[in-house]
């Protein structure tokens, strides 16, 4: 049920506003079509939300949490990193990145690593790659 609410929430733009570089809550969509829901981040720099893979899991969602950060020098370059568990499947995947705009879009561009149980070798184990999401509401 709650993967219909939030697929529905996110699809039909409820409570939708225009996520930016400034305001990073609300729902970013990468390459793949996952989406990045930021519910919230806190006055410590914590970040809570959910993330639903559109690989792997049957659409399934699950817990993130993360961290933002920038320096007073730079208010407008935010780093952030975020980790999801994969309950029942034995994985994690962390995304760490920075939030930027590009042809006047904001965009959030990570690098992640998945880590698997259940692999006989090393090089199994650990998967490297890039996402770039952008927002499921960009501003018109």
């Amino acid at each position: 049920m709650r993967v219909l609410l939030i697929t529905a929430l996110l699809l039909i733009g409820i409570g939708a506003h225009s996520q930016n570089c400034k305001n990073l809550t609300g729902g970013w969509q990468n390459e793949l079509g996952s989406i990045l829901q930021i519910d919230s981040i806190n006055n410590k720099g914590e970040i809570l939300g959910v993330y639903q893979s559109s690989t792997g899991v049957d659409g399934k969602t699950f817990d993130l949490q993360g961290y933002l950060n920038y320096s007073a020098d730079h208010p407008d370059q935010k780093n952030l990193s975020f980790s999801v568990r994969w309950k029942g499947y034995g994985s994690i995947t962390s995304w760490t990145g920075y939030c930027y705009q590009l042809e006047d879009r904001d965009q959030i561009k990570t690098v992640w690593h998945l880590v698997r149980s259940g692999k006989e070798f090393d090089w199994e184990r650990v998967i490297t790659n890039s996402s770039t999401f952008k927002p499921l509401h960009p501003s018109r």
